[in-house]
């Protein structure tokens, strides 16, 4: 018997914080990249990075930037509050990195933070103390003349967030993770002085460098000799990349893609990348650093709280900029230096005499492939004026290109996720509301090919997983009911479902994704005239 409904009642801050700590703030990685960001924002010079027992015990940060004005320093760490944005429209005009002014709230919220502020402005600095995103202690702060910058101190992290812990991974492998953050604006501010302090490492001072190729020699020291760069614009989007040989000793794999300075992780460039080295060179195993600088009003940095993935508005022009700059970089002398002048003219790159180079054939192959965000496909795209869909039960009739099909749609969305889960998937997009499926030790396997093709699945409990994204190529098609087939390996062919619930639009979409050929190879699409035709025999 249902007992009486509950109480509905606010949240109190202290717990929106944590929960929104939570996203901003999933691992100590993820906290030095924000407060690394807000240093550079603020104009620093040199940082100074202290961490020990993988950022859990202590992270330290020194800067000498702009500090924060006494007045505002309580204000720095409440949740959105900003300078960086006044009007909606300012979130496609950014040319910092920290916006959303959630960082230092959600940061205060899960530890023990002393921040000590020197504003030029002000004759005596400030310091804040705030544990589990309560004051503690406020005051002014004397300080030396001419000081300027930030000084934080972060303890005890996740300390009053225990659950938090459990997702943190193996010593090692958090340890890599830092140092892939840190080292993230190591490469993309060579202008900044690093000095840094990891666990029982030994201090490394990385001084102020006016070009990348000096700070790429200062982390990779033999390789002076060996850097190879190109830089290449088409339009708008400039590129600049770096390449060295991996088996160069350095403090890590230098694999780093940059979006406008902004570190990215973005599955669809990182496999143009390897596939195409591994075409042009032979292998995909170099240290490398890629620089696209793009319009800030043709990307969206705002479409997950770490902003490390970002939506590109012309992704079919990145995607060709890219593989034709490695190309170029394979096509010079494999014996010898190949070093362009960093400060040469960028050259426009004709995309005319590139695409008319290869054959008609591959160029079809390589867009399907990559995806373009939906913009080319191996075959003519359907519109509204070639296509027409008749229901019949379970089955459609659909007309296309004045030809009657019948089509099985069991067969066909069977078809659609085989073939998808092949290929690489396309850009991720992440989810607003992680929906929870349950599963069973025998779906591990089949949910780890699923990370594999986009579909972003993380364990929550031994029999509960939550989606977090999906590729691009699921958006619009109900996702509760396919997930929790893909998880369980069921086919869709004799599904307990009306197909008729999917919109037309999600059909065609499907349909548009493959070839008239395989479809009708597969028994997905039978021609009613032919069929018709040899029964009226």
């Amino acid at each position: 018997m249902l007992g009486p409904p509950a109480k509905i009642s606010l949240l109190p801050e202290h717990l929106i914080d944590q929960i929104k700590a939570g996203e901003v703030i999933e691992r100590p990685g993820s906290l030095l990249k924000e407060i690394i960001e807000n240093s550079i924002d603020a104009g620093s010079k040199k940082i100074e990075l202290t961490v020990l027992n993988n950022g859990l015990d202590l992270i330290s940060l020194k800067d000498n930037g702009s500090g924060i004005l006494s007045q505002d320093l309580p204000l720095a760490f409440s949740r959105h509050a900003t300078s960086k944005i006044n009007r909606f429209e300012d979130l496609y005009q950014l040319d910092s990195f920290g916006f959303r002014g959630e960082a230092l709230a959600s940061i205060a919220a899960i530890s023990k933070i002393q921040c000590l502020s020197f504003n030029k402005e002000e004759i005596d600095g400030s310091e804040i103390r705030i544990e589990g995103g309560r004051t503690v202690y406020e005051n002014s702060r004397q300080k030396i003349q001419g000081q300027t910058g930030l000084e934080l101190n972060i303890q005890e992290l996740f300390y009053n967030t225990p659950v938090r812990l459990k997702f943190i991974q193996s010593y090692q492998s958090e340890k890599n993770y830092i140092k892939k953050v840190i080292y993230s604006f190591v490469l993309s501010h060579p202008q900044v002085e690093f000095i840094l302090k990891l666990n029982d490492d030994e201090k490394i001072v990385y001084p102020s460098r006016p070009t990348l190729k000096e700070r790429l020699i200062d982390i990779i020291p033999k390789s002076k000799e060996l850097i190879r760069t190109t830089q290449r614009s088409y339009e708008q989007n400039d590129i600049e990349i770096f390449l060295a040989p991996a088996e160069l000793k350095a403090p890590l794999k230098i694999q780093y893609t940059f979006i406008n300075k902004r570190f990215v992780v973005d599955k669809q460039l990182l496999r143009v990348i390897a596939q195409t080295m591994a075409t042009q060179f032979g292998h995909d195993d170099f240290h490398y650093v890629v620089f696209l600088n793009l319009p800030t009003d043709h990307i969206d940095v705002n479409v997950h709280p770490n902003k490390t993935i970002i939506k590109m508005f012309e992704n079919s022009k990145v995607i060709s900029l890219l593989s034709a700059s490695i190309k170029e970089m394979a096509s010079g002398p494999k014996d010898h230096v190949y070093s362009n002048n960093l400060n040469q003219t960028k050259t426009e790159l004709s995309f005319q005499n590139h695409f008319t180079s290869m054959n008609e054939e591959l160029l079809l192959q390589e867009r399907h492939e990559y995806n373009m965000d939906g913009i080319f496909s191996p075959h003519q795209n359907m519109t509204k004026e070639e296509t027409d869909l008749i229901w019949l039960n379970n089955f459609f009739i659909l007309k296309m290109n004045q030809t009657w099909h019948a089509v099985s749609p069991g067969k066909l969305i069977d078809l659609f996720f085989s073939l998808q889960l092949r290929a690489p998937s396309s850009q991720s997009i992440p989810l607003l509301v992680s929906e929870p499926f349950k599963f069973l030790e025998d779906d591990l396997k089949r949910i780890h090919h699923l990370a594999e093709s986009g579909l972003e699945l993380e364990k929550l409990s031994n029999d509960t997983v939550v989606l977090r994204s999906i590729p691009e190529w699921l958006n619009g098609i109900p996702l509760q009911f396919v997930i929790d087939k893909m998880i369980k390996g069921q086919s869709f062919l004799n599904s307990n479902f009306d197909p008729r619930d999917w919109s037309k639009e999600t059909w065609t979409k499907i349909i548009a994704s493959i070839s008239l050929s395989t479809l009708i190879e597969e028994k997905v699409f039978i021609n009613l005239e032919t069929l018709l035709s040899e029964k009226m025999k």
